[in-house]
């Protein structure tokens, strides 16, 4: 047990090793975007719900797609999945969202 005092000295500690790290990942956020751009081929097949579409097909003729790599295991429970991608899923209820903003 401590007394407040170093509680509150380890609080302050924590809190500029925390900014710190806040300040590297912004960063590193900023010099992903600065990453130079680079031509996709637009016929490249990916996976659909119903098979095989082209990567401009998964655009629904909307603006933007998101596109997310799923580890989901065919004949595995909810449970037994990946909790990060499970937990991605269950945020988007309705596409009606994400299409009114020209989102795929």
């Amino acid at each position: 047990m401590a007394d407040r005092a170093a509680f509150e000295a380890e609080v302050a500690s924590l809190r500029l090793r925390e900014k710190a790290h806040t300040r590297e990942g912004d960063a590193i956020a900023a010099a992903r975007r600065r990453l130079p751009m680079v031509e996709v081929d637009a016929t490249l097949e990916l996976t659909g719900p119903d098979g095989p579409v082209t990567l401009l097909d998964a655009f629904e003729g909307r603006r933007q797609l998101i596109a997310y790599y799923f580890m989901w295991h065919d004949g595995h429970e909810a449970a037994d999945q990946c909790e990060g991608c499970t937990w991605v899923t269950n945020q988007v209820r309705e596409l009606e969202f994400l299409h009114s903003r020209d989102i795929a």
